[in-house]
């Protein structure tokens, strides 16, 4: 499966990115983690954009229905699903000159992925929206300054902002004939304040002290020396989700069966 647009990382686009690709994750522990990083630096090269220290802090503002159909879904592992998510880099989210706007859909064990770079003095009046439960000004959504399909997705399942994540990434690259990613998220912390520019209030820990989230991601058939740190270090496959152990951490999850079917709001422009 090859990519239809490659993403560089942190940096800003002006148009919309679209790729498919191959993605899997683990939970790794302190003392494989440190073992498996040295084989990681030796294999690949940083991301250009992690700045000196290697890592980079992502916040990410996660989108459900009332009664968490995405959490229950990710948890049944159905293999046609979406995610909808709102994302910001840096040590200091005001800072930020853009806002990541996501759909990401999963298709058995392939990613289908949109992403759309907001300038932040846009994502002000998007985020009013949110708050107001209403789209924003049709002009961006038809000029392609908001994606389209994000909106579509959230007024279909009648999604709102739910939970906050954020953690320290370390990222690493290898282009062949096609990119391998290796991204290893730590210091995970979860909050139900949902203010993604502003200092994050009342964050738990998700994660256990030490352990860290390891993600593959191929855009392409799996290179040989990727199986073989998968099983030098006897890596085991996980359906590991941020949002849901976020949504554990704070014990929101829903517990009332789901209906047969959802009957969404219906969304009015906003002024």
């Amino acid at each position: 499966m090859t990519s239809k647009a490659e993403s560089n990382g942190r940096n800003g686009h002006q148009g919309m990115l679209e790729f498919q690709r191959l993605e899997i994750k683990y939970l790794v522990d302190r003392t494989r983690r440190t073992a498996l990083m040295k084989d990681i630096e030796a294999l690949m090269r940083p991301d250009a954009h992690a700045g000196p220290t290697g890592a980079y802090m992502v916040r990410s503002l996660y989108f459900d229905t009332a009664d968490y159909m995405a959490y229950h879904q990710k948890l049944a592992g159905e293999a046609q699903r979406h995610k909808l998510r709102v994302r910001v880099y840096g040590q200091d989210p005001n800072q930020a000159t853009f806002i990541r706007m996501e759909v990401k859909s999963r298709y058995l064990n392939f990613i289908y992925k949109i992403a759309k770079d907001v300038p932040r003095e846009t994502y002000a009046g998007v985020e009013r929206a949110f708050a107001q439960r209403l789209l924003p000004d049709a002009k961006l959504l038809d000029d392609g300054t908001l994606p389209k399909e994000f909106f579509r997705l959230q007024r279909l399942y009648n999604m709102e902002p739910r939970i906050i994540v954020e953690y320290r990434r370390q990222a690493f690259e290898r282009m062949e004939v096609s990119r391998t990613r290796i991204n290893v998220d730590d210091e995970l912390r979860a909050t139900r304040t949902l203010k993604l520019l502003e200092p994050l209030e009342g964050a738990r820990p998700v994660l256990r002290s030490g352990h860290a989230i390891l993600e593959i991601k191929v855009d392409g058939l799996m290179p040989t020396w990727v199986h073989m740190l998968i099983s030098k270090y006897d890596l085991q496959d996980q359906a590991l989700s941020k949002y849901c152990y976020a949504v554990r951490s704070e014990a929101r999850m829903s517990s009332v069966p789901r209906p047969e079917e959802l009957v969404p709001f219906r969304l009015e422009q906003a002024s």
